[in-house]
């Protein structure tokens, strides 16, 4: 489904450029605006698909769902909130490993 988008926005993308240099100056802005967010959807869809990748591969790999700065698992919370993450919740919130080894959300991040 989101190939599928990505690959609509592309069209238009190819489309919408043929007919700029005909319209008239503040239209031809309004579409650089429309262009220029229409490139960064695609940006933004292709760096998730991307990440989504990476993340089937390693979980052909069998290392999802491991932190790649700590080597612990991340907790499942966080993996369903963001299934394309390699960071744990402690890693990313505080930079560094929790003490117990044990990847927290939320606002108890524990350890000290």
């Amino acid at each position: 489904m989101l190939r599928e988008r990505l690959e609509d926005l592309t069209n238009y993308e190819t489309s919408e450029e043929t007919g700029i240099y005909s319209m008239h100056m503040a239209e031809q802005g309004s579409e650089a605006y429309e262009r220029e967010k229409t490139y960064a959807q695609i940006q933004r869809m292709t760096d998730y698909l991307r990440k989504l990748d990476e993340a089937l591969k390693r979980i052909e790999d069998k290392t999802y769902g491991i932190c790649r700065m700590c080597g612990i698992l991340i907790a499942k919370e966080r993996l369903r909130a963001v299934p394309i993450t390699t960071l744990s919740a402690s890693w990313k919130l505080r930079g560094k490993c929790p003490e117990d080894g044990i990847d927290r959300v939320g606002p108890d991040l524990g350890g000290e």
